[in-house]
């Protein structure tokens, strides 16, 4: 037994050396305990209170815009925060894992909330999800699931008109820039049901107030949001 014991610690060594893993926000490396981020970073992030003042600052981006039930969101997104970082490493280092992780997060903070009948990962153009090799919503989504033991579906929402990215955009452009990008598929099939629809963040809320304009057709359809950061 002491043998064995002895071999594993050894494997996990070499692991170490050769498949190094270090938090993804400050690149120390994380101990056995931890997972993606270590624990200081996870204590330093601005994470977004659950109380009714902070979600009703969500809910206020979308007020005299289009009608959404609730929404969630777990970090605040400032330019050069630690937020900006995560989303950094998710989107353009192709860090799936802490998508996940984060999804997971995220997800433990709805739990209790409204019974959700499906959840809805804002799709990307056909053309940027191959550039990119996933969606980054859908990886965030994947995790919240696994929380809150709602399914994911993709069929429902498609890109179907390739845009131009919204960093640069003011947020009067950012809306000219999606709206009427989003297509709903059987509709019908989404009657009388509640959806989560997810996204990576929350800005000004141009891309999400898209698609909730194309479900807000579907009768008795009521939606809600949760992202993985907002800015508020």
């Amino acid at each position: 037994m002491g043998f064995i014991h002895q071999t594993q610690i050894i494997s996990h060594a070499l692991f170490a050396v050769f498949y190094p893993n270090q938090c993804q926000i400050c690149d120390v490396d994380l101990t056995m305990n931890e997972k993606h981020v270590c624990l200081a970073c996870s204590y330093d992030l601005p994470y977004i209170a659950q109380n009714e003042y902070q979600l009703q600052q969500l809910q206020q981006l979308f007020w005299g815009r289009v009608e959404v039930e609730s929404v969630f969101s777990l970090l605040n997104y400032q330019r050069g925060n630690q937020t900006q970082r995560i989303l950094h490493q998710l989107k353009y280092k192709k860090k799936k894992k802490l998508g996940s992780y984060f999804g997971e997060v995220l997800g433990a903070t709805i739990i209790a909330e409204t019974k959700f009948d499906l959840i809805l990962p804002i799709p990307l153009h056909p053309k940027k999800e191959r550039q990119r090799g996933f969606n980054q919503s859908s990886i965030i989504a994947e995790g919240i699931a696994k929380k809150i033991n709602i399914p994911v579906s993709k069929k429902y929402l498609i890109r179907h008109a390739y845009n131009e990215s919204q960093t640069q955009f003011s947020k009067y452009d950012r809306w000219q820039n999606v709206k009427r990008i989003f297509k709903v598929m059987h509709p019908h099939e989404l009657e009388n049901k509640h959806v989560l629809l997810v996204d990576d963040v929350l800005t000004t809320g141009a891309t999400l107030e898209a698609c909730v304009v194309e479900l807000m057709q579907i009768k008795n359809c009521t939606i809600s949001i949760a992202t993985l950061a907002a800015r508020i």
